[in-house]
């Protein structure tokens, strides 16, 4: 035994011998040569340029595989393979491949719908690269395709293609038969009893005069089975339509027969298994109503608003085995769910990919769940909408991956980061400040850590503005939010029609504190300081406007109700927040007045994805002991893009601003271009309606052209979001209240949102 054992240790250092041997005998070498053997119409400079490998460099198999395998994905190999021999103390490398017949000239026969220039950009298959019959296979495919679209249903497509061995060419050939260019001739639809007929035909796209395309026609017959099921026909059928031609074979007509069944209406819904909700709580959920006419997609909702009830407590592989039972006798459907519970599943671990700017902290600090806790859907989802609303990523996917255990599932969150920091060096005009320069460096994201910094230079004819800004969301890694912003403004400011009626400066900063009290709840806190000073009267309204120069010393104290599923682009929820600013008083500073301010947002998804967005705002200011009146500067000032629109900016209400504003807009807006599920350029549809007032006697909520009546406009826009955080508005509204003299119509160009 002690022999075989001394003799298998012999064997086996000797082949551990031979392997060392033959790595250090080739790895060690240096590459003497490298050649291309094999090739006919490729250039030797086309394949060295995807080689890795040079000479002077010590042999690596790896890196020769992987050079096999950049040749190959040129396209122009059927086969590549390297040998590698000893030469001149180190070795060479021959390539060796074998060519892939290459296209010489691609031909079209018989085409005369479209040109052959037009084929060719359609086709896969190019000139001067590998010819390949698959390729030519799905090119027919394509043609054909492309011809039945355009109503040549008795197309032919067939290949002539030639090849030459010897020389390595093939020249390609299409024989098109393209037929006669067949249209509807007509829809004729039978069984329909239940409805009117031209409700069951404004269904179908496949109509008289048009192209016949398959696809289209099977969209049909979905859209009318689902109508029919929608009203209570569960048993639709729709039979194997019947196609027919006429004579010269240009016409096409269709037969379309219908079995609608019989009607339903909802009888009782019953469950069974449940043990975790009540049937009072399954059946307030269920939307499924005696009585009322069956409906399948009602149904289907009512199952999801199950499923959704479940898996918001974690019981995500809960099952659920409807029974439709139908009576035809009476034409009652009751329902019967039986509920396969299952176990409470729980996140076992976090996984955050693709982010490569962002810290994972930031991602992570955003769930409203962590490792350990209960797979609740409801809160994975709204930790979703807070990661889209932070402005830093283009698309955020959640996913759920499965483990070893039955009652664990890992949570995989994988984030498509955006843009978000901007430089910018331009100029804009607004109706209020004219043509104004600007300079702006904004960092949403700074440094990965979710800070966001801002720098801000204005200047122009009217408006000289510098401001710095920084917010930290997290302070210390707790959910305390810490803001600071510096500015120094100097503006010229309207005076009824005047435009020039004083200067404006305001020079100070603020601190913002805040914190979230729940998911949808905040309280924030600003401190404000600032120089404000008004001079350079008008000599025609030095007995109006008092010059002052003011310390304001304030704290604007407001509480936040936020349920919007994306703050930046929103399709559903609310924002309501009460705030209100105290001056002086206890703050010091010589100027005192509180400012109470009520502002109620709503938006309200309608059909396919048009969004109602509605907006209230109510506020005044009142002044306290020792300051006898408002300053002029703390006034509102209604009319324009982000008040009432239709209307000047100030041309509502009193000439020396307004103590009390209410103001309501309604949006009505839709996508016209999207990314990621993300509206990318949106039209909308608004009317604005608002009034400003001196004080509780100058109040009228009657609507006019009057200075105390409340002033309404309507108009068009579109938005712009070339980036999340970053929306652009332009807007055009007409008055319909305005004075004689008054412009009707006003242009807005805009950044941010009215709401």
């Amino acid at each position: 035994m002690k022999k075989f054992k001394n003799l298998f240790i012999i064997i086996f250092v000797f082949l551990l011998s031979i392997t060392l041997f033959a790595e250090n005998s080739t790895q060690k070498k240096e590459i003497r040569a490298i050649e291309v053997q094999g090739l006919k119409n490729v250039k030797q400079r086309v394949v060295k340029n995807v080689i890795k490998i040079d000479t002077g460099e010590d042999f690596d198999q790896k890196l020769v595989d992987e050079d096999i395998s950049a040749i190959y994905k040129l396209g122009y190999f059927s086969d590549v393979a390297a040998d590698v021999s000893d030469y001149k103390d180190g070795v060479k490398v021959i390539f060796i491949v074998q060519e892939k017949l290459i296209v010489k000239k691609i031909d079209f026969k018989g085409n005369k719908e479209y040109s052959s220039r037009k084929l060719r950009s359609e086709i896969s298959t190019k000139e001067k690269e590998g010819y390949d019959i698959r390729k030519i296979k799905d090119d027919i495919e394509k043609i054909n395709t492309l011809y039945k679209d355009k109503g040549y249903a008795d197309v032919r497509v067939e290949d002539y293609s030639t090849t030459d061995e010897s020389t390595g060419f093939a020249n390609v050939t299409f024989s098109i038969a393209e037929g006669n260019k067949i249209l509807i001739g007509d829809v004729n639809i039978e069984g329909i009893k239940s409805f009117k007929y031209k409700k069951i035909k404004k269904l179908f796209t496949t109509k008289k005069k048009k192209v016949y395309k398959e696809e289209t026609f099977k969209d049909d017959m979905k859209k009318v089975e689902a109508f029919y099921k929608d009203n209570g026909h569960i048993n639709i059928k729709i039979l194997e339509p019947g196609i027919t031609y006429d004579e010269s074979r240009t016409k096409m007509y269709i037969r379309v027969i219908i079995d609608e069944g019989r009607k339903y209406v909802n009888g009782k819904v019953s469950f069974t298994g449940n043990t975790i909700f009540t049937e009072s709580q399954l059946i307030k959920v269920f939307n499924f109503k005696q009585n009322v006419v069956y409906s399948q997609s009602k149904y289907d909702e009512s199952e999801g608003n199950l499923k959704s009830l479940y898996a918001d407590r974690g019981y995500i592989r809960s099952k659920f085995e409807p029974e439709i039972i139908k009576n035809d006798e009476t034409g009652i459907v009751d329902i019967k769910i039986n509920i396969i519970e299952n176990g409470v599943v729980y996140i076992d671990k976090i996984y955050i990919d693709g982010n490569t700017k962002t810290k994972d902290y930031v991602i992570k600090r955003e769930l409203l769940v962590k490792q350990g806790d209960v797979f609740a859907v409801g809160r994975i989802r709204r930790s979703q909408e807070r990661l889209y609303n932070l402005g830093f990523f283009k698309d955020v996917k959640v996913d759920i991956e499965e483990t070893k255990e039955v009652d664990k599932a890992d949570l995989a969150i994988e984030v498509e980061e955006d843009k978000t920091g901007l430089v910018s060096l331009g100029a804009g005009y607004s109706s209020v400040d004219k043509v104004v320069g600007t300079v702006q460096v904004t960092e949403t994201n700074l440094f990965g850590k979710g800070q966001r910094l801002n720098l801000t230079y204005e200047f122009g004819a009217r408006k000289q503005n510098y401001e710095i800004g920084f917010t930290e969301p997290y302070l210390f890694g707790k959910k305390l939010l810490f803001g600071v912003d510096i500015f120094n403004t100097t503006a010229w400011r309207t005076f009824g029609t005047d435009i020039n009626a004083y200067q404006e400066r305001r020079r100070g900063g603020d601190i913002r504190i805040g914190k979230p009290l729940s998911d949808i709840l905040s309280l924030n806190f600003t401190y404000a300081y600032e120089e404000v000073r008004v001079f350079n009267i008008d000599i025609g309204l030095v007995n109006q406007i008092q010059s002052t120069e003011d310390i304001a010393s304030s704290l604007t104290s407001a509480i936040t109700r936020d349920t919007r599923d994306n703050v930046f682009d929103t399709t559903r929820g609310s924002r309501h927040s009460l705030s209100v600013k105290v001056a002086g008083g206890p703050f010091g500073g010589n100027t005192h007045f509180y400012k109470p301010n009520l502002s109620l947002s709503k938006f309200i998804p309608t059909f396919w994805k048009f969004i109602i967005g509605l907006n209230t705002r109510i506020s005044f200011v009142k002044e306290f002991p020792p300051s006898k009146d408002v300053p002029i500067y703390e006034r509102f000032i209604l009319g324009g893009a982000d008040t009432v629109r239709g209307y000047d900016f100030g041309e509502i209400g009193p000439p020396e601003k307004g103590k009390i504003i209410f103001i309501s807009n309604l949006e009505y807006k839709f996508p016209i271009i999207e990314e990621n599920n993300r509206s990318v350029l949106s039209a909308v549809l608004f009317a604005d309606m608002g009034g400003s007032w001196r004080g509780d006697d100058d109040l009228s909520l009657k609507i006019g052209p009057e200075e105390r009546q409340i002033k309404t406009g309507v108009g068009f826009g579109i938005r712009l979001r070339p980036m999340p955080v970053l929306p652009i508005r332009i807007d055009w509204g007409y008055g319909l209240n305005h004075r004689p003299g008054e412009q009707l119509s006003q242009f807005y160009f805009t950044m941010g949102q009215i709401f």
